[in-house]
C-alpha cells in the first residue's frame, strides 16, 4: 500500500490551484468560482499563524485537502479552531486519505497549542466518530441537518 503524506500548501504554488478547484467543485454551499476560491486560498496560506491548509499526496499525486482555520463560515457556534474543507478525491475515498488529513489537521491544531478542535458536516458525522470525534449538537445550515462536533485533543 503506496504511503499518504501530507504538507503545508504554500501561496503560488500548483497544489494550491488543485485545492481551489477541489473546493469550488465541492462544496457548492460556498457559492465560489475557482477564481475566487484560488484568490481566497492564496491568502489564506500567505498567513500560516492562524491556519493552515493542508494536501495529501501518493507519491507525486494529489489525492485530498483539508483546512485548520480560525472560524467556520456563518458559524452556528461561537468557537475556535475549527477543521474545515476536507476533501479526497473520488478515486482515493475509502483508502485512509481523509482520515490522515484529519490527523494531521489535529496535529496542527496542536502545535498552536489548541485543546479542542471543531467542525459542521452534513453527512459525515460516522466517519468523524469512528477518529475519536463527539457530537455536540445538531443544526441547520443553509437548510441541511449539520452535526456539531468536536475533538479534544489532549486526549488524542
Amino acid at each position: 500500500m503506496a504511503k499518504i503524506r501530507t504538507f503545508i500548501v504554500e501561496p503560488g504554488t500548483p497544489e494550491l490551484a488543485v485545492c481551489a478547484r477541489w473546493r469550488a467543485s465541492a462544496f457548492s454551499t460556498l457559492e465560489a468560482t475557482f477564481e475566487q476560491e484560488l484568490k481566497s486560498l492564496e491568502r489564506f496560506a500567505s498567513d500560516q499563524s492562524r491556519g493552515v491548509a493542508l494536501m495529501a499526496k501518493i507519491d507525486a499525486e494529489p489525492v485530498g485537502t483539508c483546512l485548520l482555520v480560525e472560524s467556520e463560515i456563518e458559524p452556528n457556534h461561537d468557537v475556535s479552531p475549527w477543521l474545515a474543507g476536507l476533501f479526497v478525491a473520488p478515486e482515493h475515498r475509502r483508502k485512509g486519505a481523509g482520515a490522515v488529513l484529519v490527523r494531521a489537521i489535529e496535529d496542527e491544531a496542536r502545535e498552536r497549542g489548541f485543546s479542542r478542535l471543531y467542525l459542521y458536516t452534513t453527512a459525515a458525522a460516522g466517519f468523524y466518530a469512528r477518529l475519536g470525534w463527539s457530537l455536540l449538537d445538531r443544526t441547520n445550515w443553509k437548510g441541511f441537518d449539520t452535526a456539531f462536533m468536536a475533538r479534544d485533543l489532549s486526549t488524542s
